[in-house]
């Protein structure tokens, strides 16, 4: 099963995205400004420092699509209340409908910059991302969400690294084939966390 990342919304093949967003980033204020507090540092050192915020930033984006949903959906009452009324019995199913649902995220790690034990730069890596889903039919059981039947789904993104937009992006999944739920998100019932 394929685990579909949030960095092929930015990118057409999510391989390359580290070095991606390391080539982008290269050129940015923002890496002037890194390069800027590491002083007198040797320029591969300073290189090599852009080059790591990059990799983690990459390593942001490599996060699942439906992690999102992990996270958001829990504060979706309809899908909660299916989930109360399905827990416990595994033979009983909801499929609920969501016509329209918007879920807005965002994100933001921060790389810390250290010369021996002092630091000397914290850079935020900040990740936006608004989420459209339409005509979607989540399958609830046993208190889970335990997979979408139908519709789709349209992010669009943001990224930016230390206050500069380092790429934006927009994408439609199909959701029952491109956002697998390899395990039951579980909303209600004994294991809620």
């Amino acid at each position: 099963m394929t685990i579909t990342p949030i960095s092929a919304v930015f990118f057409d093949s999510p391989d390359g995205t580290a070095r991606a967003l390391t080539e982008a980033l290269r050129s940015t204020d923002s890496a002037a400004e890194i390069r800027d507090r590491l002083g007198r540092t040797a320029d591969l050192t300073k290189d090599a420092v852009v080059d790591t915020v990059g990799s983690v930033a990459g390593e942001v984006l490599e996060m699942s699509v439906g992690t999102i949903f992990e996270r958001s959906w829990s504060k979706y009452r309809a899908l909660v209340q299916a989930a109360e009324e399905t827990a416990g019995d595994p033979d009983a199913v909801r499929l609920i409908g969501l016509i329209t649902h918007e879920v807005s995220v965002g994100y933001e790690p921060r790389v810390e910059v250290y010369l021996d034990t002092r630091r000397i730069a914290t850079v935020t890596i900040r990740l936006e991302l608004g989420l459209t889903l339409r005509g979607v039919l989540v399958h609830i059981r046993d208190g889970c969400v335990a997979g979408i039947r139908a519709g789709d789904c349209a992010i669009k993104g943001v990224l930016a690294i230390g206050g500069q937009t380092v790429t934006s992006g927009e994408k439609t999944f199909d959701l029952a084939r491109d956002i697998p739920f390899p395990s039951p998100i579980r909303l209600a019932g004994d294991d809620v966390a």
